[in-house]
């Protein structure tokens, strides 16, 4: 007759349920169970981290650079608009030879080129400091001040 049979439970739960003999037993000692325990939920835990949490984590991640990446894809559809416009605008004759102008300095025949140097604020002259330059902005700006008004005189 086989063990199984001469205990009297016959069942599965009864092989788990049912008390280990003392020379069978990995742990003898109670507080040596504990630590035993707890290495187990440590190692259990550790998996369900490993699988569960850890993943969870990426995927919120990934989600937010997903948004990212959409907001930055926006801007640059936004600005490729523009550029396209202007793309199919230089490959246009007219286009071609507005540009060859404006960055190039091209003059058609029978044509002359003037520069003329933008204006300062305000007669600011762009000199370094020291002398003479100081001197020279400062008759700069009194020659390009308005003239001061002249109090009204009061007849007695």
């Amino acid at each position: 007759m086989s063990r199984r049979a001469s205990s009297g439970d016959h069942t599965r739960i009864g092989d788990l349920t049912r008390p280990i003999r003392a020379d069978r037993q990995l742990v003898t000692r109670r507080g040596n169970r504990w630590v035993l325990a707890a290495f187990g939920f440590a190692v259990v835990g550790s998996l369900l981290a490993a699988l569960f949490v850890l993943p969870v984590q990426t995927w919120i991640s990934q989600k937010e650079q997903i948004d990212t990446k959409r907001a930055e894809l926006e801007v640059l559809t936004k600005t490729n608009g523009p550029l396209q416009a202007e793309v199919s605008r230089l490959e246009t004759i007219d286009g071609a030879r507005e540009a060859a102008r404006d960055e190039l300095s091209m003059v058609e025949p029978g044509e002359q080129r003037i520069s003329v140097m933008p204006a300062t604020e305000a007669g600011a002259l762009p000199l370094p400091t020291g002398w003479p330059y100081d001197t020279f902005t400062q008759i700069v700006s009194t020659r390009l001040a308005p003239p001061p008004v002249a109090p009204a005189s009061t007849a007695p």
